[in-house]
Parts: structure tokens; sequence; C-alpha cells
């Protein structure tokens, strides 16, 4: 999972809101719902308007814990280790 987080931080905005919406839509169709919802919240961090920095980071660290939950997930744990 930490791979996958630096990596994710590496990208831009945009980037990550369209890899979150592809593993979003991919969890759905695998009918992993909840785990869908956990990668969902992290997704929500990125509004089309802004945010305080400070409510960002702290919308981001809870929806990490989110994803941790279900990192035992097979499917999750495959796409956490793809990076």
């Amino acid at each position: 999972m930490e791979q996958f987080g630096k990596n994710f931080k590496a990208l831009d905005i945009p980037s990550r809101k369209a890899k979150l919406d592809q593993i979003t839509m991919f969890l759905r169709q695998q009918n992993a719902l909840v785990e869908a919802e956990a990668f969902q919240a992290l997704r929500c961090c990125y509004p089309s308007f802004p945010l305080s920095a400070n409510e960002r980071v702290f919308q981001e660290y809870i929806a990490w814990g989110e994803i941790a939950r279900v990192q035992d997930h097979p499917t999750v744990r495959h796409i956490l280790s793809q990076g």
C-alpha cells in the first residue's frame, strides 16, 4: 500500500481523479461495493471546488484509513500491489 500511496501522490489532481474513477468502476464491476466506497471516499477529496489545504489533508487521512481497512480483499490487494 505504501508504494501505491507514493505513486498516487506523485500524480496531478486530474490524474488522481481519473485513476480513482477507474479503480472504483472496476471494483463495482467485481461486486466489491464496500471496497469501491473506500476508494470513492478518497475520490471525494478532490471536488471541482477548492478545499482548504487542511481540509483536504484531513479528508485524505480518513480516506486512506478506509482503504487500509479493506486492503486484505483480494482485488484491492492486487490493485495496491500494482503501485
